[in-house]
């Protein structure tokens, strides 16, 4: 009885930590991660800060206003100097100056298209994070859930050992089994107990991995509430036959976006040659040195305003308007062969995950029955050898048969989950 008594006091202390615990849900933990998630702070705030470029854009619609203040000097002699006639020796001026722009060949509204573009990006930008992060938590809640049952398993498996070592004892008593078939026994509980051990490290590094993505206090206090049962029959059923050629995801989306942002940047540059006009116009105190030296009574008014038009016509940059053009059209075209790249690498691992899903549900449906086999083929022989039909180590293999095919059976059902998140990771829109 002695072997036996530490790892019942083993396991109810672990049944006993585990129950005092606070139980998440995978909705709870995707709450959580994106309640605590810096990453989709800094994409919200991208995301805004796009807003607030083109809000400054529509801005420069309204004529703009400044202030100029200017004290000039200029030499007047017969042999080095201006005209006199037109700078007076210097000038002084202290006004508010006008600029309203009339027409800018198209270059406003060309930018606030861009911006409109950028805008888009940032908020698929942002649409990427939050799928990743969905990702990265269904993927570590998948793997907690997971060495969770996986520990019950093993748990399952050292109690039909601890009572089937108490049996053989029983039978050993009665002489009806050896010293060896004890120690055989007592060996397997042992690498089964080990078992169980390391599946317990790997189930509190998987809370770690778990904690650390949702953003809480990097620690095990908690446990998560879930299922595995439902593998074959998943949310990723509606994908697994749809066309490759209509394949959409927020990669695609955003390759899109940057090439027509791109396109937009092309005419920008070729509208760089593009006559302006402008009115401008200003208020305020403008006169000369000269005026400033009369008497009083004898100046020239200095407070006035004046009004006009403003031409610019850019004709001639030695061509590198056109060269500038011709880098962002290669440019572009760089950009249209990425996103053929991206599809067919998108295409590419749709087919593999959607083949891997196929085989691994109907491997899942094969193991099932194989566990349903070894169970009864595990009590059948632990029967036959109560009944002396048999030895003790096919009982033993029996058990480990039935203990392997059960692990199985969870991994599998874990990777199927693991790939249908993947799936919807990948057809994110």
């Amino acid at each position: 009885m002695k072997p036996i008594a530490p790892t019942i006091l083993l396991l109810t202390a672990w049944i006993s930590s585990v129950s005092g615990q606070t139980t998440l849900t995978l909705d709870e933990c995707l709450l959580l991660a994106r309640q605590h998630n810096v990453q989709l702070r800094v994409a919200e705030n991208a995301s805004h800060a796009a807003a607030l470029s083109r809000d400054e854009l529509i801005s420069t619609r309204l004529p703009q206003f400044q202030f100029e203040a200017s004290a000039l000097y200029a030499p007047s002699s017969g042999h080095f100097g201006y005209d006199p006639l037109i700078t007076n020796s210097g000038q002084f001026a202290g006004q508010i100056a006008g600029k309203q722009s009339l027409y800018d060949g198209g270059i406003r509204n060309l930018r606030l298209n861009q911006i409109g573009v950028d805008i888009d990006l940032r908020g698929k930008e942002a649409r990427v994070t939050e799928r990743d992060l969905t990702y990265s938590v269904k993927q570590a809640f998948i793997e907690t859930l997971r060495a969770e049952q996986e520990i019950r398993l093993q748990t399952e498996g050292v109690t039909q050992l601890v009572a089937y070592l108490e049996r053989v004892k029983q039978l050993s008593s009665a002489g009806n089994a050896s010293t060896t078939d004890i120690l055989k026994t007592q060996i397997q509980l042992s690498s089964a107990e080990i078992s169980l051990h390391k599946s317990r490290e790997s189930y509190s590094a998987a809370r770690y991995t778990l904690a650390e993505v949702i953003g809480t206090a990097i620690d095990t206090s908690f446990t998560v509430a879930g299922s595995l049962d439902d593998a074959v029959n998943s949310s990723t059923d509606t994908l697994l036959f749809g066309s490759e050629d209509s394949v959409g995801s927020v990669e695609l989306s955003m390759s899109a976006l940057t090439i027509r942002r791109n396109q937009l940047d092309v005419e920008l540059t070729r509208h760089e040659l593009s006559p302006t006009v402008s009115l401008v116009g200003d208020a305020g105190l403008l006169t000369s040195r000269d005026n400033l030296r009369l008497p009083y009574d004898e100046r020239g008014g200095i407070l006035g305003y004046s009004v006009g038009l403003v031409l610019e016509v850019p004709f001639f940059n030695w061509g590198a308007t056109d060269l500038r053009v011709q880098q962002k059209e290669s440019a572009g075209k760089i950009l249209e062969l990425q996103s053929e790249l991206l599809h067919r690498s998108i295409v590419a691992e749709l087919k593999k995950i959607r083949l891997s899903l196929t085989e691994s549900r109907e491997r899942l449906l094969m193991l099932h029955e194989n566990t349903k086999t070894a169970e009864e083929n595990f009590l059948l022989t632990k029967s036959k050898y109560v009944a002396g039909g048999t030895l003790s180590l096919e009982v033993l293999s029996a058990q480990q048969l039935l203990t392997d095919s059960k692990l199985l059976e969870l991994q599998t059902a874990a990777d199927i989950h693991l790939m249908s998140a993947k799936m919807e990771q990948l057809l994110t829109y």
